[in-house]
């Protein structure tokens, strides 16, 4: 009988000992799961609030990899009615960065001294959106910078003058893009001499928010 009971006690003490590490497992594993999820919501504010722009580079060139995952990342980016009409053209050569840097009158210093310049352009035959297409994609490749160490710079194309065209003019004939395109800007990319610091959410003027109406 006191071997019985033994033999019970023992059973049940080994089942509430599994069902104690199965409640310990469960909860460690949801604690998990919420601390991966807050740190995926933290990642992109947190590259956000990296993000400055770059105009001063070091002499370091850019790993073709790390541009074709940072043009990966743009590529993905939506366009209006699908239709992608974005394309890009990556410059490292640096006399052809001297050049690309003239197409705009005021010059483009960030450009002339980066090591590698990304020209954002658009199939205009594609749809009146262009230039809308064209800054999201722009955009996204300006966070893919940050996101992988590289300094960008935004330096604006359409709507500025070139030397005797307009600069967009100006770089589709130095690039040889057919006149259907438009430049939209030209992002240049280095390894940034300085990190500036990160903006911070905390200095957002809340004031800008409206909901449901202004």
């Amino acid at each position: 009988m006191r071997k019985h009971l033994f033999s019970t006690f023992t059973g049940i003490g080994l089942l509430l000992a599994l069902l104690i590490i199965y409640i310990m497992g469960t909860t460690a594993m949801a604690d998990m799961k919420i601390n991966q999820q807050a740190e995926k919501d933290d990642m992109l504010l947190s590259i956000a609030e990296a993000r400055r722009s770059t105009r001063q580079y070091t002499d370091e060139p850019i790993a073709s990899e790390i541009i074709n995952k940072i043009l990966t990342v743009a590529m993905l980016a939506p366009s209006s009615y699908g239709q992608n009409p974005v394309e890009f053209v990556v410059v490292t050569d640096k006399a052809k960065l001297a050049k690309l840097a003239a197409c705009k009158r005021i010059g483009a210093p960030s450009v002339r001294q980066s090591a590698a310049s990304v020209v954002v352009m658009v199939d205009t035959s594609k749809g009146e959106l262009w230039a809308e297409d064209g800054s999201v994609a722009a955009t996204y490749l300006l966070l893919a910078a940050e996101h992988y160490g590289i300094g960008a710079c935004w330096n604006q194309i359409r709507l500025r003058d070139g030397r005797k065209k307009s600069a967009s003019r100006e770089i589709c004939e130095l690039l040889g893009v057919p006149s259907r395109y438009e430049v939209v800007c030209v992002v240049a990319l280095g390894y940034p001499k300085e990190k500036l610091p990160p903006h911070k959410k905390e200095s957002l003027d809340k004031g800008r928010l409206h909901f449901d109406f202004y």
